[in-house]
């Protein structure tokens, strides 16, 4: 046995032994045998325990266990909680660890007892707070930053319930497993028990179920990052008290960031930071950063403040230097009243990477979150050449500050709901995270329990000891949650879960996942979960099965949306795309959710509208004229001198022009990490019965800004909203009857989180039956006008 693998064990299980133990029964054929017992003045965690022991014990056996006080154990064993419990467990507890997610839970001959540890003095003044109003009581704990996640006491009566078979795969009744026993026997122990990572939180976008977090042992100390600064906040409010406050862009004070080189600036974040630590006495972080997105303040002093590194993966100037120097005055200024109090901040976006001129103060912790890297694969994936830059920001870090943590992502970005298992991801990726030196998680996710259980299940048991045996708990999950179902629903889980860590794609949110489970994946996944169906045919087993099923349609109604209408089949789409959204909301309806409630949004805002649009110009007086293929002649223009060497003119036919496939992401194509110019060219034949008739040229999306020639002749640009479709009226410079040259200039150059680029969707040529139609895109850019006027070009 390794070194490694004993102090891990030691960490996460200090054993004792005592001199006499014998097993404790609970419960004898039916009938109540012990009580639970809590402190007279219990609080939120003692009680939430003993709760839940009763609820689960109840629906294990039909026996109802009594919460009492001590004193009213009328003969029967005992469940000492908390406080309840021989202060000589706590004391043992207090000598062991300073976690507040450990317990000590002994059972012996007499009685059951386990506890946290519980500061007298916090419970007391917990006690008091509980007598408010619920609203009251909600901003006082906030304020004090109290949460009984994660609190030892609680986790304890987990443990113990774990040991008597109940699992909790997923919120809710759908996801909990509690065999069935007349007789309860809980055997002789005696045990401290504490997390391997001391933060394990995983952070959701929407409502989440708390209740299966806290059960999961989520909790530990939290890192609170924040978008904004003390004080200042993301409001614009300031600015009209202190314009001079606003970040200066292109000449002007505008607002979108902060000014932090305005010495105003630096004292009023300070003072604000001092209010903070002097109302949350307990606290000994607070958050702070950049508001999100760019803007970054543009003045000679800030300016100088950045250490002029350069993100190539994400093509721009580096803004931590400036930053972390905010920082270090910040806690400079209010060290003398606050010594150890420290700044947590995202280490995100254009500040992830490290500092190289400013030397951090150590009080200040990074969280790291990588947007813009890939979130298909781990940080230890060969395939993903991103996952070794990850380790290395992590490590860089790590030799600057005390403490580094993780704010990943453990959802696909803007993913609508597609089935998204992440179990070869975290197996591998947690206890790596661990032996970089990572103290805790805080990840980002998006729950879709039909699409990705057991995945968060098995992040949680790892995050609480990383050397878990993954293998076996999937094991028991199976055989446990599918019944008769296991083998099928093993083979449809693992085998979804290994194609998307092994599939060389690499783009956020779904453009690729048709392409990731390719028709032989598809074949094999509908044959695994017909047999899973045939089998499973009790509940829970029958309900579970179907979820998961129904999750899979929902998946194949979304790649025939996509599909059909690469293929211009507009009405085929439209078809899928009605049954797609009926099934999203009863799919949205379900307890717990499987899929996301948020996901609704993403296909309207990335899918839906190419569809319905699309569907619209070829229906009704409308009438389909021509459909580009999804396949271009593309060509890159880093140095923006497409127009100036033509390649707009549909006349000059070499130029060493490359095929890209719209269809999937350019990130996919060579392009991961492109930003600039690019150009696409295709000649589409016009049939002669089109003549005389009006013309509109359709595009379902691009990424980001797209400027149109047809035949040589400048059309117009789209319509401002990325991924949005517009059209443009192409009537006079169409030939019918002819092979016609659409060329089209696209600038991706801002956004970097999709790794999406380009031309997104299909395009088509359609006669509007509406002589008052007018079209949706816009003008070029007028610096594009003014260079065609320059070189003679129309």
């Amino acid at each position: 046995m390794s070194t490694r693998f004993l102090t891990l064990a030691m960490a996460a299980c200090l054993s004792f032994t005592s001199s006499v133990m014998a097993q404790v029964t609970l419960v004898d054929k039916g009938q109540p045998r012990a009580v639970l017992v809590i402190p007279e003045q219990a609080i939120p965690e003692e009680k939430i325990a003993a709760e839940e022991i009763q609820l689960h014990i109840e629906r294990m056996s039909g026996a109802k266990l009594a919460i009492v006080t001590p004193g009213q154990e009328q003969g029967l064993a005992a469940v000492r909680i908390g406080r309840a419990a021989p202060p000589s467990l706590a004391q043992r507890l207090g000598q062991a660890t300073k976690d507040q997610s450990a317990f000590v839970l002994k059972v012996d001959a007499s009685e059951i007892a386990f506890t946290g540890l519980i500061n007298d003095e916090e419970a007391a003044m917990l006690h008091e707070l509980f007598k408010q109003p619920v609203r009251q009581l909600r901003n006082q704990l906030r304020e004090i930053g109290y949460t009984d996640q994660g609190k030892g006491t609680t986790i304890a009566a987990y443990e113990l319930l774990e040991q008597l078979g109940v699992r909790w795969y997923a919120p809710g009744d759908w996801g909990l497993v509690v065999p069935r026993k007349d007789t309860i026997i809980v055997a002789a122990q005696d045990k401290v028990h504490q997390p391997v990572i001391r933060t394990r939180l995983t952070a959701t976008t929407v409502k989440h179920d708390r209740v299966w977090d806290r059960r999961m042992r989520q909790g530990g100390p939290n890192f609170p990052s924040s978008h904004g600064l003390p004080g200042i906040g993301h409001t614009r409010d300031y600015l009209k008290e202190h314009p001079e406050w606003g970040s200066l862009n292109d000449g002007e004070r505008r607002g979108r960031q902060v000014c932090i080189s305005n010495p105003q600036v630096i004292e009023h974040v300070a003072q604000a930071t001092r209010e903070y630590f002097r109302r949350n006495p307990w606290a000994d972080i607070i958050g702070m950063g950049a508001n999100d997105g760019r803007g970054f303040c543009e003045c000679d002093n800030c300016r100088a403040l950045d250490g002029g590194d350069y993100d190539a993966l994400g093509g721009y100037e580096s803004m931590t230097d400036r930053y972390i120097w905010l920082f270090n005055q910040i806690l400079d200024r209010i060290k003398d009243e606050f010594p150890d109090k420290r700044i947590g901040f995202y280490a995100y976006s254009v500040y992830n990477r490290p500092p190289v001129k400013v030397i951090p103060n150590r009080r200040i912790v990074p969280a790291v979150a990588l947007i813009t890297l890939c979130r298909l694969h781990g940080m230890d994936n060969p395939i993903c050449p991103e996952s070794q830059y990850q380790q290395r920001i992590i490590r860089q870090w790590g030799k600057l500050v005390d403490e580094v943590y993780d704010r990943g992502y453990w959802f696909n970005l803007s993913d609508p709901g597609l089935p998204f298992f992440i179990l070869d991801r975290v197996r591998t990726e947690i206890p790596l995270g661990y032996k970089l030196g990572l103290r805790g998680w805080r990840v980002e996710t998006n729950p879709s329990w039909g699409s990705e259980t057991p995945s968060l299940y098995i992040a949680s048991k790892l995050l609480w000891n990383p050397e878990a045996d993954v293998d076996a708990m999937l094991q028991e999950f199976y055989t446990l949650f599918f019944g008769p179902a296991a083998r099928p629903m093993q083979q449809y889980i693992e085998m979804l879960s290994k194609r998307l860590n092994s599939a060389d794609h690499h783009t956020g949110a779904a453009w690729d996942m048709p392409f990731i489970y390719d028709a032989s994946v598809r074949k094999a996944a509908v044959d695994a979960l017909a047999q899973a169906q045939a089998l499973a045919t009790e509940e829970p087993y029958a309900a579970r099965v179907k979820a998961y099923a129904d999750c899979w349609r929902y998946f194949e109604l979304f790649t025939e949306v996509i599909e059909s209408r690469w293929q211009h089949d507009y009405a085929a789409s439209m078809k899928a795309l009605t049954e797609l959204e009926a099934l999203q909301k009863q799919l949205r309806a379900a307890t717990p959710p499987m899929i996301n409630v948020k996901f609704e949004e993403y296909m309207n805002r990335f899918y839906n509208a190419a569809t319905k649009q699309g569907y619209a110009c070829v229906t009704g007086e409308n009438q389909f004229i021509a459909g580009l293929l999804p396949t271009w002649q593309f060509l890159l223009d880093p140095g923006n001198i497409g127009v100036d060497i033509n390649l707009w003119d549909h006349h000059n036919t070499g130029g060493n022009w490359q095929t890209i496939d719209a269809r999937t992401s350019w990130g996919n194509q060579g392009l991961r990490h492109y930003k600039g110019i690019v150009w696409y060219r295709q000649s589409v034949e016009i049939p002669a019965s089109a003549k005389g008739r009006r013309l509109f040229l359709w595009f379902a999306g691009v990424d980001e800004a797209a400027t149109v020639w047809v035949n040589s002749k400048l059309v117009g640009a789209s319509a401002k909203g990325t991924f949005k479709p517009f059209d443009l009226d192409i009537t006079p410079y169409i030939k019918a009857g002819e092979r016609n040259t659409i060329i089209v200039r696209l600038a991706n150059e801002t956004l970097n989180e999709l790794g999406t680029g380009g031309i997104v969707g299909p395009v088509m040529i359609y006669a509007p039956g509406n002589p008052e139609a007018k079209p949706t895109g816009g003008v070029p850019d007028q610096k594009i006008v003014e260079d065609m006027e320059t070189i003679g070009g129309e």
